[in-house]
């Protein structure tokens, strides 16, 4: 009691000249991760501060959503995929009063998409599933496993390609694929990002089974994942990454290569190619490259399906084949682990050259770091991995630019500090005369503004080889309640505010699409998907932001506990505090949504002047022992809701 106490006497203290806190719609998960061309599907996204929501944006309109109920913690919606739908991944974001919410991802796949049905848990529940397939599925309470069985054909070759971190979501799964005795055959945790990737030969014609296992302790509602059970190609990456103009022939490496009569589709359907070999894990081509420049995607379309997509860059940039680098030129091959890569340079007094690498950037699984030397093997510059604006996560490839002090000949090292397979991973290096260029990077991909306020949102460039011009910065595609004054970012700095204003009478959940310019530019923004942290992210690049008017609160909640112990046939105390606007002063009643069976809340209403309180819980004595990880805390008044971040219940 003492400990109570003393919690809700420094409470007042800890928030007091807190402000009060403006949440935005939290989207942690959309369940099923995918639909085919001319599909209709019902979907939920679960998540925080989902009250009120009133639209689904897609930025891509590749499909269209709309919603058919929503709840603090949970939406339902219906999305609708026209035939013509274009494969792919893309974001969308749920709309609110409160705001834009971070983006979610839906992927547009073309096998028959089987949705994961209970029982499924063990060997003997195992769900019979056709092949080839999409599964969709999740494993969202604890103890959940999914089995599936599956017949295949003797000597037939399968892929089981799972994604969840690569759609976004925070679920760590394994797969393991059993013979019809249970008996294993294969196992794979971890190939891209957490998601596991096998294929597989069948020696015998027959029924097997493949299990989906969490790694997690705890299993989460949103672990959600789409299981792909195809004999269509998976393309790790392409040499040469970097391709001139002309007539070239590349190299495929991956996965699923039994087709030469597989078609190659290009993004720009002006490059085309023919497939003349193929090899299990590799495929070559010939293909003709227009006169473009720049990142090019490449899928194969074979009988069974399409693979992946693949990127790879059309650069006109002079190749030079030997060890002697003369600006402008590119260099394409392959890194291998601790064998550099040596290339001479004849530089002249007062020359300043750029050198850049691409390579991880473009899916190869490569560390390469950079060394200058002078003509005696004295390194004189290096870099590793270079700060790129924009790229995700973690960067990989090196850059440098170097102004020499002295004329002669130097050398310039690359070395690859992956362990690779012996072909070694594909990587292109650029050397060129100091040019002057810029990176415009958004803030944010979701700002937004209250009804008759003035509010400033920041633009980012980042300089590169000397470039010091000004850059002007307008914005298109503002809603008629908004407003933008076009800005600058001057010369000598990297960043500008925009003034935003919206009008007295903007109505709130009012959204658009908006892009920012910078000069010829379009300032774009790599997004974080995932809520699992570490390595179990995946990211999205966004070239717009989804500026919405939110109605500002007059309260903010903040539960002093993250995880709350309840024994059956006991009570259990959650402290709260109150973040109240001045001069608002209301009383607030409270509810709670999400708890577990047997747990109920005792009713609860707070005077004006109360900043602090206690919400007590009961849990029947017969109440199962369980754990519900999303309880959410509803304050209420004057039609006004307000929601603290959610919080965990434990009955034991």
């Amino acid at each position: 009691m003492l400990h109570r106490l003393l919690i809700l006497t420094l409470l007042p203290s800890l928030f007091a000249a807190d402000p009060v806190v403006h949440r935005t719609p939290v989207a942690a998960s959309v369940f099923p991760q995918g639909a085919r061309p001319g599909q209709t599907i019902d979907a939920e996204i679960l998540g925080e501060f989902l009250d009120n929501a009133s639209q689904i944006l897609v930025p891509s309109r590749a499909f269209t959503a709309s919603l058919t109920s929503h709840s603090p913690t949970r939406l339902t919606l219906r999305i609708n995929t026209p035939a013509s739908a274009p494969y792919g991944t893309y974001v969308l974001y749920v709309i609110s009063p409160r705001g834009a919410s971070n983006p979610v991802l839906l992927r547009i796949g073309d096998l028959p998409h089987i949705l994961e049905s209970e029982p499924n848990s063990v060997i003997d529940d195992a769900q019979i599933t056709p092949i080839p397939a999409t599964i969709l599925g999740r494993l969202n309470t604890d103890g959940d496993f999914d089995f599936f069985r599956f017949h295949a054909a003797r000597g037939s070759r399968w892929l089981f390609d799972l994604r969840a971190a690569r759609n976004g979501n925070s679920l760590d799964a394994a797969l393991i694929l059993l013979d019809a005795n249970g008996r294993k055959l294969a196992h794979c945790e971890e190939r891209f990002i957490w998601d596991p990737f096998l294929e597989y030969q069948f020696a015998e014609e027959g029924d097997y089974i493949v299990v989906v296992q969490p790694t997690h302790r705890f299993n989460d509602p949103n672990f959600a994942y789409s299981l792909d059970i195809r004999q269509s190609p998976h393309i790790d990456t392409i040499a040469p990454l970097a391709l001139e103009p002309g007539d070239r022939e590349i190299t495929l490496y991956g996965a699923g290569f039994q087709h030469t009569n597989a078609k190659l589709e290009f993004s720009n359907p002006t490059v085309t190619g023919q497939l003349i070999a193929v090899n299990g894990a590799t495929a070559r081509a010939k293909l003709h490259v227009p006169e473009l420049s720049g990142p090019q995607a490449l899928t194969l379309i074979t009988p069974e399906g399409r693979s992946n997509t693949a990127s790879f860059l059309i650069d006109p940039t002079p190749t030079i084949l030997g060890a002697n680098l003369k600006a402008p030129a590119q260099v394409t091959a392959m890194a291998r682990y601790r064998d550099p890569h040596k290339f001479t340079i004849d530089a002249k007094a007062g020359e300043s050259l750029t050198f850049e690498v691409r390579s991880q950037r473009f899916g190869a699984d490569s560390d390469l770091s950079m060394r200058l030397l002078s003509a005696q093997g004295k390194t004189i510059a290096s870099n590793d991995d270079f700060n790129f604006a924009g790229e995700a996560f973690y960067q990989k490839d090196p850059r440098l630019t170097h102004k020499f002090a002295e004329s002669g000949t130097y050398t310039l090292e690359l070395r690859n500090t992956v362990a690779v397979p012996s072909e070694g991973t594909p990587f292109q290096l650029t050397v060129s005369l100091l040019m002057p260029r810029f990176t415009p990077q958004l803030s944010g991909d979701h700002p937004y503004i209250y009804p008759g306020e003035t509010k400033k949102w920041k633009v980012t460039v980042q300089r590169l080889d000397g470039h010091h011009a000004d850059i002007p910065v307008t914005v298109e595609g503002l809603p008629a309640a908004i407003t933008a004054k076009p800005a600058v970012i001057p010369s000598g700095k990297n960043e500008a505010d925009i003034e935003l204003t919206a009008a007295s009478n903007a109505e709130p959940a009012t959204a658009a699409n908006i892009i920012v310019k910078t000069g010829a530019e379009t300032a774009w923004r790599n997004v974080r998907i995932s809520s699992g942290g570490g390595e179990g992210a995946t990211y999205a690049r966004v070239g717009s932001a989804i500026l919405t008017v939110a109605r500002k609160p007059n309260f903010s909640l903040e539960a002093t506990a993250s995880v709350v112990n309840i024994p059956r046939g006991g009570t259990a105390k959650i402290p709260i505090s109150i973040r109240r606007e001045p001069g608002f002063e209301e009383p607030i009643s409270f509810r709670i949504n999400n708890l577990p069976s047997g747990v109920t809340m005792d009713p609860l209403t707070v005077p004006a002047s109360q900043s602090t309180l206690e919400i007590t819980i009961r849990a029947a004595q017969s109440a199962a022992q369980a754990r519900a990880p999303r309880v959410a805390i509803l304050g209420i008044t004057n039609g006004e809701q307000q929601e603290a971040p959610r919080i965990s219940i434990l009955v034991n």
